[in-house]
């Protein structure tokens, strides 16, 4: 299949770049009157048993479920008059939720800026042509490991090659439209840059951005739940863990809002299991969280840098290099 040579640019780019312009103290002093972007978990469940989330080793304690309309249609109503971007994320897969076209229909009706995070299993060819249609401004595809082996011991399934296909399938139905920006984020932990740059060489061809991150396994995990076979793989893959154990200076608190599929608000994307709970939506704004009492406390704490302090916090680095350019040297 021959690559499209079309330069497209990430439409959240420059979201992006405005979060990373100031330190987390000059933010503080100027905090802005409403979140640069809004990350919405459209579901907390999961068709894949990953070995490096929580939602995949079943070790969540929250109620699991979907958005419902009336929430989501609240958000949309207050951020039209800002333009706000949303970003379908969270810890689980959003195209389990059956009305995610819908919801990306009325988003970019009202010219909002729509991004989704998928492992690609529930893509068929009607679905990635309805969202090529829409079309959705932004797709990042979840990978962990940088083959097939490496993929299956960590996400638990063996589904490398049948993703590769799904995404040439998506690259081939958007042909040489600008839209969707289509991206591959993959995570190593001991992987050698060989085997790296051969999975990029591979990936480059048919997306327009490759990252490639360290994984974690600081998230909470309940043993009881894992077969003999997924306790003795993880504790293998923690003591083969490469990530540098960094704090990173927070974005969330100061330019994201953080939206769980209950309704309920967290002060970063990173609280699995709600242990930063800042409000709910079903009770207030999003302006009214975001200028909080509770949101300004974390603020503070994280301008402090005391991310030791905070049992979420502490378990944050820059896995991804987002933050930190080049600190992961991949």
């Amino acid at each position: 299949m021959e690559k499209i040579l079309l330069k497209r640019t990430n439409p959240f780019k420059v979201v992006y770049e405005k979060c990373n312009e100031d330190t987390s103290r000059e933010k503080l002093k100027n905090l802005i009157n409403f979140p640069r972007y809004i990350d919405i978990e459209l579901t907390s469940k999961c068709n894949f048993k990953c070995l490096m989330c929580p939602t995949g080793t079943r070790s969540l304690t929250r109620k699991q479920g979907f958005l419902a309309d009336d929430i989501y249609f609240k958000i949309l109503g207050e951020i039209i008059k800002y333009k706000t971007p949303i970003r379908f994320v969270g810890w689980g897969e959003p195209t389990l939720h059956p009305k995610i076209l819908d919801y990306i229909r009325e988003a970019k009706k009202n010219g909002i800026l729509c991004h989704i995070n998928t492992n690609g299993s529930v893509l068929n060819e009607e679905l990635i042509r309805n969202l090529v249609g829409v079309p959705i401004d932004s797709i990042k595809f979840s990978f962990q490991g940088i083959d097939r082996s490496s993929y299956k011991e960590i996400r638990n399934i063996d589904y490398y090659n049948e993703l590769l296909k799904k995404i040439k399938l998506f690259f081939a139905i958007r042909g040489d439209r600008q839209l969707p920006y289509m991206q591959i984020s993959t995570t190593v932990t001991s992987e050698d840059r060989d085997r790296i740059q051969a999975f990029r060489k591979e990936a480059e061809d048919f997306v327009d951005l490759v990252t490639v991150g360290r994984t974690h396994f600081d998230h909470p995990t309940d043993e009881k739940k894992l077969s003999e076979k997924e306790i003795h793989t993880l504790k293998r893959l923690k003591q083969q863990e490469t990530i540098i154990k960094r704090h990173p200076e927070c974005a969330e608190v100061f330019d994201k809002f953080t939206i769980n599929w209950d309704g309920t608000a967290s002060a970063c994307c990173n609280d699995c299991d709600k242990e930063m709970v800042i409000g709910n939506l079903t009770k207030n704004s999003i302006a009214e969280i975001w200028h909080s009492e509770k949101m300004d406390f974390y603020r503070n704490m994280l301008a402090e840098m005391r991310h030791e302090e905070l049992e979420v916090c502490k378990r944050c680095y820059d896995y991804m290099s987002l933050q930190i350019p080049g600190l992961q040297k991949l």
